[in-house]
């Protein structure tokens, strides 16, 4: 469960585990965690664990990354007036005019020179700290890049510069993340596994709480068919996971707990989206060693839920509604393909197909709060400045269907701030 301490509020709150093995959930525990029990024994045959290797940087969400943007070259300009009226140093307001200019300029190199300078002049100045951070970023120095934006979060008191910094941040780690990543699946073909643990050892040494890297370490302790230590290493990825990458530890760990009955729980999966409960519950009940665990549990209980609404529907009776933060993670697995379809779309720009696969997927399953934020979140960066009644209609009806999930909530507001900004500044 996660607290919040007073004096933090919004997406920056101070995150504070309770229970070092749950995930952060609202008003909600865990029932009993999947990686303990019956879902973790000692494999008997090594050659069982999956020799593939599942790249996740770029499904990755960060926190501080919210907003449509997605790239340091979209970021709109700090704003020099705001930037210089707070600088204690009259060299350095200078400097960071000079920097400013050449941004706009696009003269990178020579930015960070002068943005060196800046920092150097006022150590203290957290926007001299944001524009080198911004300069080395461009420039796909993404490791000093990280260092220095830390540095600067640290000190920028301006919300809206301290989102940028974060948003900038959020972009490196993502560089870095798949940077590793291409290295890690060339060792993992080559079957250089122990290579591989190693790199991912070495950079947990500096990130201990990074779960590109502990969601790597558990995989390729699979890999080698070591359950006991992927165990371990989910756990500790549990520790650290925030709502918005839930799903990549849920997905390891149905992974690793199914088995010989993936086919079986797939099988039903598969029947609900074809809005068959009953031969849901067929497949289902084939599984029942598997009760217990979190991911099953959830999906039994859904197929029951839908069968007790088609019946309640033949009836006359109004269906039930899914809620809790366990049922919309179900959702989200039951809409995998659709949703991972849709970002794959967004990313590449293909807007008209990232929104018909989210109407698709709200056609399968109308109560996953995911498709409509996601939904909406497309619309903002298709249509931007250009957005019209219609589309920006459209963008606050589904962000009001999304908090179905009320895990969703810091999403909304951000992208209602980022609609905001957008069409206040077109005006």
């Amino acid at each position: 469960m996660a607290d919040e301490r007073p004096g933090q509020q919004g997406k920056f709150r101070e995150r504070v585990e309770e229970d070092a093995g749950g995930l952060v959930r609202d008003d909600e525990r865990r029932r009993r965690p999947s990686t303990q029990g019956l879902a973790f024994e000692p494999l008997a045959d090594t050659a069982s664990a999956s020799a593939s290797f599942i790249p996740i940087a770029d499904r990755l969400v960060l926190e501080s990354s919210c907003d449509s943007e997605d790239s340091a070259g979209l970021l709109p300009d700090f704003g020099v007036g705001l930037l210089l009226a707070q600088q204690k140093s009259e060299k350095c307001r200078q400097l960071l005019e000079q920097v400013q200019s050449m941004i706009s300029n696009g003269q990178w190199r020579e930015a960070l020179a002068v943005a060196d300078e800046a920092v150097a002049a006022d150590p203290s100045s957290g926007e001299a700290w944001a524009l080198k951070g911004r300069c080395l970023t461009e420039l796909g120095h993404f490791e000093p890049g990280v260092r220095v934006l830390r540095r600067a979060r640290g000190l920028v008191s301006d919300g809206g510069l301290r989102v940028m910094v974060l948003r900038l941040e959020s972009i490196c780690i993502s560089a870095i993340s798949r940077r590793l990543e291409v290295e890690l699946e060339r060792l993992a073909k080559a079957g250089e596994i122990e290579r591989a643990l190693e790199l991912v050892r070495d950079g947990l040494r500096q990130q201990p709480s990074s779960i590109v890297l502990l969601h790597h370490l558990a995989n390729l302790y699979w890999m080698r068919g070591d359950r006991e230590s992927a165990e371990r290493a989910v756990i500790e990825a549990r520790r650290h996971v925030g709502r918005e990458n839930v799903d990549l530890i849920a997905e390891l760990e149905r992974r690793f707990t199914f088995g010989s009955l993936k086919s079986e729980v797939e099988a039903a999966r598969m029947m609900l989206r074809q809005h068959n409960p009953k031969a849901a519950l067929e497949h289902l009940d084939a599984c029942r060693n598997l009760e217990g665990n979190e991911h099953y549990d959830g999906l039994r209980e859904y197929a029951e839920q839908k069968r007790g609404s088609l019946t309640r529907l033949l009836s006359g009776g109004a269906p039930a509604v899914p809620q809790g933060a366990l049922r919309q993670q179900t959702l989200r697995w039951l809409l995998s393909e659709e949703l991972k379809d849709a970002e794959d779309a967004v990313r590449s720009g293909d807007f008209r197909r990232a929104r018909g696969a989210y109407e698709a997927a709200a056609e399968i399953e109308p109560d996953c709060g995911a498709i409509y934020c996601g939904h909406a979140r497309a619309i903002l960066a298709q249509h931007g400045r250009r957005a019209g009644k219609d589309e920006l209609a459209l963008f606050e009806e589904l962000l009001q269907r999304s908090l179905i999930d009320p895990g969703l909530g810091d999403q909304v507001r951000s992208l209602r701030r980022s609609a905001k900004e957008t069409h206040g500044s077109r005006r």
